[in-house]
């Protein structure tokens, strides 16, 4: 009886250790990141296949956008140009095509640049602007200092319904919103989402395709409405990164990345608060489960709070985050004043409690477990334990 109870421990926690956690493989990535393969489709799945052959043949790795006869192919996002109107085509995401087109009305073009993680689309006179960036927010500035008609052509399968100023976008388990903080009309007819916006900016972003917290990105569009939004900062494979600006009077430079810690500097001319989010998805900064990551504003620990809405009612630099797996993580900070400020991001060591003489502490993976999952597993893996110890 005694081998059988010790052959049922082994076993048990045999079984801890092997089990992957829910939702999570290999990297932490959600299986191919969110976005399924039942849901790529149409140009956008051609454009990322074909475009994923010629990333890797050329070794080009992680974000950024590789140019090549009016196609752009990124780690996220693929798309087209007209080198005629400027207009963008077949806008996908991971292979999910989400607009057949983009236009913008009167738009002369000018040139089409890509550098990095970023395509910038300029009309003659300077007075529009889009930017199209490879990150996992695939995130689209419309930038006008003109009056202008903006219309975003759905593709099939995706659909859109009007929250208050902002139109939320879904298909299946794909989220995304768009915002005009100086719209004076948003129109949802016939497969097209029109905006006419008096100057000003409009925002195409997605609920991050690796991190899939919706609620919080609603609330992020919210910010960016108010004009309370400086930028967000994503860094994925090999160290590359993407920055966008979501005001103009704000600048964040990321000045050095190590193992443990990432440093950077934010300036803005304006005097008020601004939020910022961060999308790290790599294998530069990676923990495990006994340690934790802290923000630091200029050189001093900033204040945790527990909730993306405690955050946004804060009055007081603060941060929150979500730490999901050992190299996936999302933060949002709010900075209450400006001249140059210094954040540092750190991965430091928290105390581990000891244990007592009863409790055998096994770790299972370096990767934080799903709750609920292994809690049966582990009280049933502890009786057959504390059976085993009574009748040795």
């Amino acid at each position: 009886m005694n081998r059988i109870l010790k052959l049922i421990a082994i076993v048990l926690v045999l079984t801890m250790l092997t089990l992957p956690v829910l939702g999570e493989m290999g990297n932490g990535m959600m299986g191919k990141d969110k976005i399924s393969d039942d849901m790529m489709r149409g140009k956008a799945k051609e454009m990322r296949e074909s475009g994923s052959d010629l990333r890797e043949k050329e070794g080009m790795m992680g974000m950024g956008f590789m140019h090549r006869e009016g196609n752009n192919f990124g780690r996220y996002v693929t798309f087209s140009v007209n080198n005629t109107t400027g207009d963008v085509i077949n806008y996908g995401i991971l292979g999910l095509t989400v607009f057949d087109s983009i236009k913008v009305s009167r738009f002369d073009l000018k040139d089409i640049k890509s550098m990095g993680a970023v395509t910038r689309i300029t009309n003659k006179d300077g007075s529009i602007v889009i930017q199209l960036h490879d990150n996992p927010a695939a995130v689209i500035n419309i930038m006008s200092k003109a009056k202008a008609e903006v219309v975003f052509d759905l593709s099939e399968g995706i659909n859109a319904t009007k929250e208050e100023n902002i139109v939320k976008i879904e298909s299946g388990n794909f989220t995304a919103y768009i915002a005009s903080g100086n719209a004076t009309s948003v129109n949802i007819a016939g497969g097209k989402i029109t905006i006419d916006t008096d100057k000003g900016l409009t925002i195409f972003r997605a609920t991050p395709v690796n991190m899939p917290l919706e609620e919080m990105d609603r609330g992020f569009m919210g910010e960016i409405m108010k004009n309370r939004a400086g930028a967000e900062v994503s860094v994925g494979d090999f160290d590359k990164s993407s920055i966008v600006n979501y005001s103009e009077d704000t600048d964040v430079l990321i000045r050095s990345m190590e193992k443990n810690r990432m440093r950077m500097m934010i300036n803005s001319s304006g005097h008020s608060g601004k939020f910022f989010m961060m999308n790290i998805d790599n294998s530069s900064l990676v923990w495990n489960e006994r340690q934790k990551l802290r923000l630091y504003l200029d050189n001093k620990p900033m204040r945790q709070v527990m909730s993306e809405q405690e955050l946004y009612g804060t009055n007081e630099s603060s941060f929150w985050l979500t730490m999901m797996g050992k190299n996936r993580m999302q933060a949002m900070m709010y900075i209450s004043n400006f001249s140059e400020r210094q954040v540092d991001l750190v991965i430091e060591d928290e105390v581990t409690p000891t244990a007592t003489p009863e409790v055998t502490i096994i770790t299972a993976t370096t990767t934080p477990k799903t709750p609920g999952f292994d809690v049966a597993l582990g009280i049933l893996c502890t009786i057959a334990v504390y059976r085993l110890r009574k009748r040795i």
